[in-house]
């Protein structure tokens, strides 16, 4: 049977990535240096993607068809990080020295994450919607020019095709990510509810975000992969909808039991700062799975704090990606964003990683 290679499979795409094509009943290798929260089945393997040597020994003998490449290497100062030479370099060498490995015969197809840093929304400006093609920021250093640049030489004169996804705010389930969107605001809302306070709303009140989620991008790789119209194509994705972030504050602090607050501007990355030894109280009364705080949350309040301005009351520019695109080529999975955030807190939930409600 082919194989369908996940690479990065204990953060928030690969695992999703991975439970999808399990379900499907195809054959799964999941790649990580630690092993995922769930394998639904799949054939765990720990390499070091800096490794080439690894990576070979790894993967031989595989008939790999599909590859989903989701790993990602950040520097602990996050923001920072992602313009520096050696994150650049990193990154680009794991997704090198992984398609060397799994480029043979059986290869198919290989798709690529990449995000709306594409279009400079970290500088502070970009052109709005964002669109493919049009918009691309690649007068700033940034590991996805690298890592695509490469891909597309490599792939010449092969029978394989690929695909880039930008997707926006990626929400979905992993333990130690270092932009995990529901864990952070989850560990927010439950240490706010240890100290007796309602969920105040961190943010500035204007904020829009576009969810993508986790289970849609898993949809989109397969899709990607037997669609002539995503072959050597890059497509923004997301879940169809633009929300406010205040509007959205209710359904989440309904989703963990608690009542809206009200608006209290302040990072995550400051209100979380003194919060390690009631994360370990609640996780011991409650009995949870979760690890400690920083092994938990990983670098996400600093993507928090950066993606919803949080701390924030001055107008800032926001970034919305056109999915037009994938629309026209075929892709047309939605989830409303309400819907979405419920499912992926009672999840977190019920695995045990967040307290019930």
């Amino acid at each position: 049977m082919s194989v369908v290679l996940i690479a990065g499979a204990s953060g928030l795409v690969g695992r999703a990535a991975v439970e999808h094509f399990a379900r499907t009943g195809r054959e799964v290798v999941a790649l990580a240096r630690r092993r995922p929260i769930d394998d639904h089945g799949a054939r765990f393997v720990s390499v070091d993607l800096t490794d080439p040597s690894a990576c070979h020994a790894a993967l031989a003998g595989l008939d790999i068809e599909r590859v989903v490449y989701a790993a990602l290497y950040e520097r602990p100062d996050l923001l920072g990080g992602w313009t520096e030479r050696e994150q650049i370099d990193v990154n680009a060498a794991m997704l090198a020295n992984l398609v060397e490995a799994a480029d043979g015969p059986a290869l198919r197809h290989v798709s690529i994450v990449q995000g709306p840093k594409a279009y400079g929304i970290h500088l502070g400006t970009t052109e709005l919607p964002m669109r493919e093609g049009v918009h691309e920021r690649r007068d700033v250093p940034n590991f996805y020019w690298t890592q695509e640049d490469w891909l597309r030489e490599r792939q010449r004169g092969r029978a394989w095709s690929w695909t880039v996804f930008r997707p926006a705010m990626v929400i979905g389930e992993a333990v130690g990510s270092a932009m995990n969107t529901i864990a952070a605001l989850g560990v927010y809302a439950a240490v706010l509810r240890e100290r007796g306070e309602p969920l105040h709303y961190p943010g500035w009140p204007g904020r829009v975000g576009q969810p993508t989620d986790t289970a849609l991008l898993a949809r989109a790789f397969d899709w990607a992969a037997s669609a002539p119209a995503a072959a050597n194509e890059v497509f923004n994705v997301t879940d169809g909808e633009i929300v406010a972030m205040r509007s959205l504050w209710p359904t989440i602090a309904d989703a963990v039991g608690m009542e809206p607050g009200e608006d209290r501007p302040i990072r995550l990355v400051e209100a979380l700062a003194d919060a390690d030894a009631i994360w370990d109280r609640i996780r011991e009364r409650d009995e949870l799975l979760a690890p400690p705080l920083a092994e938990f949350l990983g670098q996400s309040p600093q993507l928090l704090d950066f993606s919803f301005h949080l701390g924030e009351d001055a107008l800032l520019p926001q970034g919305i990606l056109s999915d037009v695109k994938l629309r026209r080529a075929g892709f047309h999975d939605v989830i409303d964003s309400e819907t979405a955030f419920r499912s992926w807190f009672a999840r977190y939930q019920r695995d045990r990683l967040l307290p019930s409600p």
